[in-house]
């Protein structure tokens, strides 16, 4: 394991988790009676995997105790396990080896143009900064409401939840009653917004804004191009299809401001935040599967965001279009693509597909076994809708969770850690060390289409 990052990684999550689990059980944890095992451990893996679902209401289940090791099981989980152990490494003068080395670069970094001394200092430094700023501005609101020091935690909590991409949220209904709430809403989808980026991009959009303001040119990569250009398409077709898909639904009634607002939000929050402002048990079928496409897509590459990236999305529409169009590589922005980029792109899509068809097969069965389809209609949308949900990190929920049996909660948790470290990291964990001979074959066509 020591010299393979991405079994560190797995391992270091699932050690991670298995502590959560364990500290979130203890009788000083709760509220009340102590949470059942299964139940704590379905909320840390569900913190550690930064998704947001949850079997029990964090506000009113937990006590401070609680609360805080679920936002520490946050944040270890937004900065990644790997980063976390090298840095400690690091401060205690101990040599880093090449694998971590690599897993924390390539967690973050699209290139290893920065050292890795270099790469921690900045993804402490904007995690830190952004998530400060965030409460700050959160608590601007929360202090008009809430005595001073439940503002200051529900401030920081909401902020460290929102930049990592996480989604719990302290009151019984998340964000609900904050829908038209304007010092809530536009802080909490910025921070969900800025944690989905990518550290790389924010760093190199902060070298930019710097030299611009020097009037030097110096033009972004391809990887921020793409980030920037899918991230803000994906922000305006979300809002404008919740828009039409609930016009004559849960917007009936409301104002032009809070329709804005909360299309935004519904927007905003698929990309892996799991904070909601709207019953998501009571939407229209059609946003249900709308909001289920845009949380298999997720946020971007090295953030604290899940899906299988806005990114991988751009490469395959590139493809697509290079195929129309009867070219031979893909291009974005003037720029080939690699093939070997678009052979990960392909791989990636057609494993998060399998891995949803067969954990909705076995949720179904773990769930409503033995019941005809008319008898559980309710609960079949809602499933597939718990299962991309899971394997997105996203955590948005019909409502279902709390209800799940045994194996369905554990389901969700595998899907869940999958889905945090990538079904392409867990591949890589359980594959051979030492690749097979390379080997070609013949070729032979087969009849595709």
């Amino acid at each position: 394991m020591p010299r393979h990052p991405a079994r560190l990684l797995v391992f270091g999550f699932a050690a991670t988790i298995l502590t959560g689990g364990l500290l979130l059980a203890l009788p000083i944890a709760s509220r009340g009676a102590p949470v059942a095992f299964v139940d704590a451990l379905f909320m840390a893996t569900s913190a550690v995997c930064v998704t947001g679902l949850a079997v029990v209401d964090p506000g009113s289940t937990f006590n401070g105790f609680g609360q805080a090791v679920l936002l520490g099981l946050v944040q270890i989980g937004g900065l990644g396990i790997a980063t976390l152990s090298t840095t400690m490494l690091l401060l205690i003068g101990q040599d880093v080896s090449l694998s971590s080395h690599d897993a924390v670069q390539d967690s973050f970094a699209p290139s290893h143009r920065l050292g890795l001394g270099a790469l921690l200092r900045l993804v402490f430094l904007w995690t830190l900064t952004i998530e400060a700023l965030g409460a700050i501005v959160l608590f601007l609101t929360e202090s008009q409401r809430l005595p001073l020091e439940r503002a200051v935690w529900f401030s920081v909590f909401h902020a460290v939840s929102a930049f990592c991409n996480a989604g719990f949220g302290l009151r019984p209904d998340n964000l609900m009653s904050d829908r038209a709430n304007i010092g809530i809403v536009l802080p909490i989808s910025a921070l969900v917004i800025l944690g989905g980026l990518g550290f790389a991009v924010l760093a190199e959009l902060m070298r930019w804004l710097r030299r611009r303001l020097r009037h030097l040119r110096t033009p972004l990569s391809l990887h921020t191009k793409v980030v920037l250009t899918m991230t803000g398409a994906l922000l305006l077709v979300g809002m404008a299809g919740f828009v039409l898909l609930e016009r004559t639904n849960l917007l009936v009634g409301t104002s032009f401001e809070e329709t804005l607002l909360v299309a935004w939000f519904a927007s905003v929050t698929p990309r892996t935040a799991g904070f909601n402002t709207v019953d998501y048990g009571q939407v229209t079928a059609a946003t249900l599967y709308f909001t289920t496409v845009l949380m298999l897509i997720g946020g971007c590459p090295g953030s604290t965001a899940g899906g299988i990236k806005a990114t991988t999305l751009g490469v395959l529409l590139a493809l697509a279009r290079a195929r129309y169009r009867g070219e031979r590589g893909a291009r974005l922005f003037n720029r080939s693509v690699p093939d070997a980029n678009i052979a990960k792109a392909t791989w990636l899509v057609a494993l998060a597909f399998v891995i949803i068809i067969v954990g909705a097969i076995l949720l179904s069965a773990s769930q409503v076994s033995g019941q005809s389809h008319p008898r559980t209609v309710e609960w079949s949308l809602g499933l597939l809708f718990e299962v991309v949900s899971a394997l997105g990190t996203v955590g948005l929920s019909t409502g279902i969770t709390p209800q799940l049996n045994e194996g369905g909660k554990i389901l969700i948790m595998l899907l869940m850690f999958v889905g945090r470290l990538g079904p392409l990291t867990i591949a890589l964990a359980l594959a051979r060390q030492k690749p097979r001979p390379a080997v070609a074959y013949a070729e032979e066509q087969v009849m595709i289409g």
